[in-house]
């Protein structure tokens, strides 16, 4: 009898689709929960018997895919993962600036350094402050702003959580952030699936792409993403690829702490202002409309063809005068861009940047007596202003 707890889940990247990579190392990774499965399509024999007899089954295809749930971290393979669900590589991480002297007005927005050195943010840049030689520990890590103006190098307005208060002098180093977009770059991925509490036993599923994610980030929970993955065949082996002593090694899963956006998310933007209404929670999906390519003469798909990438949003708030306005914003369709950082203890995290149109129901009285009266947004994304629909960018910089 085998134990969910002793199943472990490991990957390589592929050089060629469908084929292992030779060499190099494994990635165990954790998870939540974890589908991977390669089942035979097959179809009922229409062939006519005289003993009123089935002539059974006949396989036309093999359907590979796998869902791999998380707890969200900043982690080696959430980096890697991203990057092959949006099919674009990352920015190389920019090099930090500083330390330089800054000024901050937390009315404004506005940074100023009066040596320069601001000119390599830009607009949409998300970045963190780090090395703070006045008391302003809080600015410190898991402060993190997001640039909304550039006025030239010495001066940008930027904006950040409610909880930051004027510095002035304050010498410190700024880590910007490095993005990456929805892309037309497509990465395959061998899998192995090994039962530890077996003796020997393991499946090897092979062209494993990364169709989708959705990430979901809700009050009182930890923020959670699930990536779907579709792949070409699978294979038993016969004895697992990552053992027995001696094969490719192995490296161990990440352990990081997971994010939570009652202390892991420091702001909301909505159009470029903070948003001040009451959010408990969003979801964001990308899909990549993968599409099989499949030949005769072979059960395993040969590729998949990128299609419409297909990004959803919703947002579910508390109805409020500072949120009134999107009423008219369904109703004209407007493109809202909606921007949110988490970021752990270490200062490292991600930042989500989505522009979408949003449609919605009227808050009403549909809870009955002594419910809430909510404004839950739905959206597809839109091309922004900017020419993106969706960003992500890693904060802190590179790992360790």
């Amino acid at each position: 009898m085998s134990s969910a707890n002793l199943i472990a889940h490991r990957y390589k990247k592929e050089l060629v689709f469908g084929e292992l990579n030779p060499g190099g190392t494994w990635q165990d990774v954790s998870k939540t929960s974890a589908q991977f499965s390669g089942t035979p399509d097959t179809i009922v024999s229409a062939t006519i018997r005289s003993d009123r007899l089935s002539s059974g089954n006949v396989i036309t295809g093999m359907t590979v895919n796998a869902t791999l749930s998380n707890e969200l971290s900043r982690t080696v393979v959430h980096d890697e993962f991203l990057e092959a669900t949006m099919m674009d590589p990352w920015e190389a991480t920019p090099a930090p600036i500083g330390p330089i002297d800054l000024d901050y007005t937390a009315a404004t927005g506005i940074l100023t350094s009066v040596a320069g050195g601001l000119d390599g943010l830009a607009v949409g840049d998300a970045f963190t402050i780090t090395g703070m030689t006045v008391d302003a520990a809080a600015y410190n890590l898991t402060t993190v702003f997001v640039v909304l103006v550039v006025t030239d190098g010495n001066t940008i307005t930027a904006v950040t959580s409610s909880a930051v208060e004027d510095f002035a002098d304050a010498a410190a180093t700024i880590q910007g952030d490095a993005q990456v977009i929805i892309g037309k770059v497509m990465s395959s991925y061998t899998w192995e699936k090994q039962y530890l509490d077996l003796t020997d036993k393991a499946i090897d599923y092979y062209g494993e792409v990364f169709s989708s994610f959705t990430a979901s980030f809700n009050y009182g929970a930890a923020v959670t993403i699930d990536y779907e993955m579709q792949g070409a065949g699978k294979t038993i082996p016969i004895t697992p690829l990552t053992q027995p002593a001696g094969a490719d090694p192995v490296l161990p899963a990440p352990t990081e702490d997971f994010f939570n956006v009652a202390t892991s998310m420091p702001l909301l933007i909505m159009d470029g202002e903070v948003a001040t209404s009451c959010i408990e929670g969003i979801t964001v999906s990308l899909d990549n409309g993968l599409s099989a390519k499949n030949c005769v003469g072979t059960l395993k798909k040969a590729g998949y063809d990128l299609g419409t990438a297909s990004v959803e949003v919703t947002v579910n708030a508390h109805f409020s005068d500072a949120n009134f306005d999107f009423l008219q914003k369904i109703l004209d369709q407007d493109t809202v861009t909606i921007a949110w950082p988490v970021v752990d203890s270490d200062g490292y995290g991600y930042h989500f940047q989505v522009s979408c149109q949003l449609t919605a129901d009227d808050p009403d009285a549909d809870g009955g007596q002594d419910s809430q009266a909510m404004l839950a947004l739905t959206g597809g994304g839109a091309i922004g202003a900017d020419g993106t629909m969706l960003v992500i960018s890693k904060l802190g910089g590179d790992l360790p």
